[in-house]
C-alpha cells in the first residue's frame, strides 16, 4: 500500500504542475488502460493522486495562467501576484491552507457523514439563482447588460457542449474560457513571471479565517452537485478583500471540496468528481475501516506534499524563467491545441476556440471573466 501511496504522490505531483492537465483527465487515462493494481489499492492510488493534485494545482494558473474546472476563478488574482514577484507565495498558500482544509475537513466529518444523507436538489439550484444574480448585478452601467449576455452565451456554449459526442468537454471549455486569453494577451509583451519570495503576506488571523471559510464552501460543493467547487469559491470571492484573501478560500474550497467527496460517496455511494467515478467503476462499497485508511493517507498526503511542494515549484520556477516567455506561451498554446484535437479532434478544438472567442469578449469589454461560469450555471437554472 505504501507504494501505491507513493505512486500516487508522484502522479498528482506530475499533473498539478502540468498546464492543462486535469486529474480527471489523467484518471481517464488510466482508466482506459490495464492497470496492474487492483481493488482497494487502487483506489489508494486514484485518491492519493487527486488528493496531491489539489495541493500543487496552483501552479500551472501562477506560472501559466491556465486554469482548470476547479481553480478557474483563481487564475486572474494568481497571475496578478505572480507579475508582481510573488508567485511561490501563491504556491505557498495553496499548500498550507489547503492542509488547513484537510485538518478542518476531518473535523467536520462527523456532522457531514450524519447531514449528507439528506440532501436536496432544491437548495443547490437556489444557491446558483443567487450567484448569477450577484455575477451580472455586481457589474456597473452597461455593463450590467454585457454581462447578462455573457453569461448566457457561455451557458449555451455549456448546453450544447453536454449534447456534442466529447470526450473531454470541460478541457476545451475552461482552457478555452479562461486560459488561452490570458496567454494571447500576454503574447503583447516578453515579461518574464520569477518564483519571488515565499512568505505569506496576510496575517495568520486572516489565513485561518479563510481557510475555514473555505472549508465550509468545499464542504457546501461536495454536498450539493448543482453547487460546484468553482461556484462555492465564487461565492468567496464576494466574501474576501483581496487577491490572498480570495486565493485562501479557492484552494481551500477545491481540497475540502475532494475530501468532503470521499466522504459522500462512502456515505450515500454518490459520486462528485472523475476521481470518484473512476472509483465506483473499479470498486464499490468502501467499508468502514478502508474509509478510515483513506482518511489516515489524507493527512499523511498533506504533510509530505507540503515537505517538497515550495521547493519543487521554486526549482521549475527558476527553469521556466530562464525560458524565452513569449516562446513558452507559443509552446503552451501548441499543447493546448494538440491536447483538444488528441481528445476530441476537430469538434474539440472547435469547442475551444468558441469558448476562447467568448473569453476575449469579456477582456475586451473588461466584463469580471466570473460571468463565464454561465458555462455550468446556466443550465442548472434551467432544468
Amino acid at each position: 500500500m505504501l507504494r501505491e501511496v507513493f505512486l500516487g504522490i508522484f502522479a498528482g505531483t506530475i499533473t498539478g504542475l502540468t498546464p492543462a492537465l486535469h486529474v480527471n483527465t489523467l484518471a481517464s487515462i488510466i482508466g482506459s488502460m490495464d492497470s496492474v493494481m487492483e481493488g482497494f489499492l487502487y483506489v489508494v492510488f486514484l485518491y492519493t493522486m487527486g488528493l496531491t493534485h489539489t495541493f500543487l494545482d496552483a501552479f500551472p494558473s501562477t506560472f501559466f495562467g491556465i486554469p482548470e474546472e476547479d481553480t478557474a476563478l483563481s487564475i486572474l488574482p494568481a497571475h496578478r501576484l505572480a507579475l508582481q514577484g510573488r508567485a511561490l507565495e501563491v504556491v505557498n498558500i495553496s499548500l498550507k491552507t489547503s492542509f488547513l482544509a484537510v485538518l478542518f475537513s476531518l473535523t467536520f466529518l462527523p456532522i457531514y457523514l450524519w447531514v449528507a444523507p439528506y440532501y436536496t436538489p432544491t437548495v443547490g439550484r437556489i444557491f446558483v439563482f443567487l450567484l448569477a444574480g450577484l455575477i451580472i448585478f455586481s457589474e456597473k452601467g452597461m455593463k450590467k447588460v454585457y454581462a447578462l449576455i455573457i453569461f448566457c452565451m457561455a451557458g449555451t456554449l455549456g448546453i450544447i457542449s453536454d449534447k456534442l459526442p466529447l470526450k473531454e468537454p470541460y478541457f476545451h471549455l475552461f482552457v478555452g474560457l479562461f486560459g488561452v486569453p490570458a496567454i494571447l494577451f500576454s503574447l503583447k509583451n516578453n515579461e518574464k513571471i520569477t518564483p519571488g519570495e515565499s512568505e505569506i503576506l496576510l496575517s495568520k488571523t486572516h489565513f485561518l479565517r479563510y481557510s475555514f471559510l473555505g472549508t465550509l464552501f468545499g464542504m457546501l460543493a461536495s454536498l450539493l452537485p448543482t453547487f460546484t467547487s468553482s461556484q462555492a469559491a465564487l461565492l468567496g470571492s464576494f466574501l474576501s478583500k483581496d487577491e490572498r484573501a480570495f486565493l485562501t478560500i479557492s484552494f481551500s474550497v477545491n481540497t475540502a471540496n475532494f475530501i468532503f467527496g470521499l466522504a459522500n460517496f462512502y456515505a450515500t455511494g454518490k459520486t462528485r468528481n472523475g476521481i470518484l467515478v473512476l472509483i465506483k467503476n473499479h470498486y464499490y462499497p468502501l467499508n468502514s475501516q478502508e474509509f478510515l485508511i483513506l482518511l489516515i493517507i489524507t493527512i499523511t498526503v498533506g504533510s509530505v506534499v507540503n515537505l517538497y511542494g515550495l521547493l519543487i515549484s521554486k526549482k521549475v520556477g527558476i527553469l521556466i524563467e530562464k525560458i524565452d516567455y513569449k516562446l513558452l506561451n507559443i509552446s503552451i498554446l501548441s499543447f493546448i491545441i494538440a491536447g483538444s484535437f488528441y481528445f476530441d479532434g476537430l469538434l474539440g478544438i472547435g469547442v475551444l476556440g468558441v469558448a476562447t472567442i467568448l473569453g476575449t469578449t469579456t477582456l475586451i469589454l473588461k466584463v469580471k471573466r466570473t460571468t463565464c461560469m454561465g458555462v455550468l450555471m446556466l443550465k442548472i437554472m434551467i432544468k
